[in-house]
């Protein structure tokens, strides 16, 4: 009996682990984790309104409309860098390109002036003295300073708009309090909407882009637009989809419905986007997005600022 107690009694040992040969490891590891200290943790201001805003900037965000506005302006600028001479645009095939440059002189009316030659605008650069221009260098990402310097003016006039409307935003929703971080971190509340930033006018030039008849079709466009998404319920279709659509309500030339498609697209990215345009990337597998706040009377009240 004596000899049973005594074998259960090592069998148990073994069993939980009690072995005298290892129970010194055990009281080992449990000294150890005692030991540990872990550092109370502290919370970081800035890495919170990281993750709550976005990745913050040096910059404030643009409404996509000033983002490709900007970008046109770099682009005729860096034009005259490599040229050194007034440039010429074709009114009838540079429509939507001569209408932004409207817009860049509104902001500041001293950039270009402008000429018409014919049937063409001919744009004439203030305040560069090409003598002084550096070599062209076409894979430069930065242009040289005397251009980056006009386009960074643009930049804060665009940043002053939206600013503006920021303000108004926060008052409206009683978060005045909100403002000292937006300008210490370039950043803007979360549900403000950029592109309820009121686009900007183009200064009137002396002679007509659009005729009334294709201001009316550009209208027609947006009103049967807006309903055919309501309607189907969704942001996205295809792009051919969305244009035989329209050409079944409206009697238009595909060439100049899409033309007409387009200069929505370009001058009103807030409403209409493609979403995978590329150039490697066939029409009939583009996506068209629509901003589903998008009204027929907002889009159209916009489209006269475009239209004087």
């Amino acid at each position: 009996m004596n000899s049973y107690k005594l074998i259960k009694t090592q069998s148990d040992n073994n069993t939980n682990g009690e072995d005298e040969s290892t129970r010194h490891l055990s009281e080992l590891i449990d000294t150890k984790i005692s030991s540990i200290k872990v550092a109370p943790t502290t919370p970081i201001n800035f890495l919170s309104l990281r993750e709550r805003f976005g990745q913050i900037s040096d910059q404030y965000p643009l409404p996509i409309k000033f983002q490709q506005l900007l970008q046109t302006m770099r682009n005729i600028e860096q034009t005259y860098w490599k040229k050194r001479k007034p440039l010429t645009y074709d009114i009838k095939t540079n429509a939507i390109k001569i209408l932004q440059i409207g817009q860049l002189l509104k902001l500041d009316k001293d950039l270009y002036e402008v000429k018409i030659v014919n049937k063409s605008i001919e744009l004439i650069f203030n305040h560069i003295p090409t003598e002084n221009l550096p070599q062209f260098q076409p894979f430069q990402s930065q242009l040289p300073q005397i251009f980056e310097k006009r386009i960074a003016s643009i930049r804060n006039k665009m940043d002053k708009l939206v600013q503006e409307k920021h303000e108004d935003y926060l008052k409206l929703i009683g978060q005045e309090s909100f403002l000292e971080y937006s300008k210490e971190f370039k950043i803007y509340y979360p549900t403000f909407d950029m592109n309820f930033v009121q686009d900007i006018s183009p200064i009137q030039l002396p002679f007509q882009i659009y005729s009334d008849e294709q201001r009316d079709q550009i209208k027609q466009i947006v009103e049967i637009t807006i309903k055919y998404f309501n309607q189907r319920s969704v942001s996205f279709v295809y792009y051919n989809n969305l244009i035989q659509h329209l050409l079944n309500k409206i009697p238009m030339n595909k060439e100049i419905m899409e033309k007409s498609l387009m200069f929505l697209i370009k001058i009103q990215p807030d409403f209409l986007q493609i979403t995978n345009a590329k150039k490697e990337q066939q029409k009939n597998k583009w996506i068209v997005q629509i901003n589903k706040l998008s009204t027929e009377q907002n889009q159209i009240e916009s489209l006269k600022t475009y239209f004087y």
